[in-house]
């Protein structure tokens, strides 16, 4: 009876092991279920020297997102804001080379592949936010500078985006009601620059010193006058320091993004869609966002002044027809695509 008993705990035992194995081993029916492989998503790299916190810098980041969220995974793009791997003026020949894969900057970095781009910073070409916008939107000029830049380097451009059109031109001896006000004073030009039409115009004495200098010069007395978008001079924090603003438009801060051409191949077909298919967003927030930025930084700047202006209707058109037959103004539109000019000269205002 002992050996019966025996028996049984060891049968029993042994049914119990092999319902474990049946049931709970991982096997159905006898089938293994494979466990899913993790997926390793794609990671591209994105330069740009906008510091965290600005627009465009949340609008890259909101493209990283978009794409990763509609990729399910699958691509994940680590952004390198405020020059982290490269200096603003080494970020698209980075991108060139394959040593990261998406520049996402100022039109202007681009300019010595493209020298089409400096369209967008000569002084008498745009006169209204309505003409850049329709410029991006309503016209053929983004397609032709996809083409140059495509023609000029193995790349591929994702977007053109509209940026800041506004100028202040912000100084601490005198009230300026016109351009002319700013006659006599030290006005800072960028190095090595050509003498601009700013200068014959205002009658300024142009100071070369570099953007990182001109705000303690600024302070300093080295220069009496700067002009820079607002919401830059915010962030320079010049209006700390000034005391007289003079608004006026000026140059169009237009931005792209563009990536390596191997990277882009590399990608499969879905996945270049859901990029292609993210960039209107991403254009429609810079496009909001540059604009409210923008009139954030004028409030601003007017709480911490002391006088407060905008260039008149009159005078800009005056400045711009001293702009465009000036040398420099000449010779920097002899660079462009005839197409270009038209389109952008076509879409001023009928009485400018």
């Amino acid at each position: 009876m002992k050996q019966l008993r025996i028996l049984l705990a060891v049968v029993i035992s042994l049914a119990l092991i092999v319902g474990t194995i049946g049931c709970g081993g991982g096997e159905t029916n006898g089938t293994t279920e494979a466990s899913p492989t993790p997926i390793t998503p794609i990671t591209l790299k994105l330069v740009t020297s906008l510091p965290i916190g600005s627009t465009l810098y949340n609008a890259w980041f909101l493209f990283a997102d978009l794409v990763e969220s509609r990729t399910d995974g699958r691509v994940k793009i680590d952004i390198y804001p405020g020059g982290q791997l490269f200096p603003a003026t080494q970020e698209f020949e980075a991108v060139v080379s394959g040593t990261v894969d998406i520049f996402a900057d100022s039109t202007y970095y681009i300019n010595e592949y493209v020298p089409d781009v400096m369209v967008f910073y000569i002084d008498g070409m745009w006169e209204s936010y309505e003409q850049a916008y329709a410029a991006l939107e309503d016209s053929e000029l983004p397609n032709i500078f996809a083409e140059k830049v495509e023609a000029a380097a193995p790349v591929k451009m994702l977007g053109l985006f509209a940026g800041g059109i506004n100028l202040c031109y912000i100084n601490t001896v005198r009230e300026t009601k016109s351009m002319k006000d700013l006659s006599g004073l030290k006005m800072q030009s960028s190095p090595g620059a050509p003498p601009m039409p700013v200068y014959t115009y205002t009658g300024a004495t142009a100071v070369p010193i570099s953007t990182q200098e001109a705000v303690v010069g600024f302070i300093q007395g080295v220069i009496d006058a700067m002009y820079y978008p607002p919401a830059t001079l915010v962030q320079m924090g010049a209006h700390k320091t000034g005391k007289h603003v003079l608004y006026t438009t000026g140059s169009f801060a237009a931005r792209t993004m563009i990536i390596n051409e191997d990277s882009w191949d590399s990608l499969p077909t879905d996945i270049q869609d859901i990029i292609n298919g993210v960039i209107p967003e991403v254009y429609e927030f810079i496009k909001t966002g540059s604009r409210a930025e923008e009139e954030a930084a004028i409030v601003l700047i007017d709480q911490n002044v002391e006088t407060s202006h905008w260039v008149t209707a009159e005078e800009l058109k005056a400045y711009h027809e001293v702009c465009l037959a000036h040398p420099v103004v000449k010779g920097l539109l002899g660079m462009v695509d005839p197409r270009i000019v038209k389109i952008v000269q076509d879409l001023k205002m009928p009485s400018s």
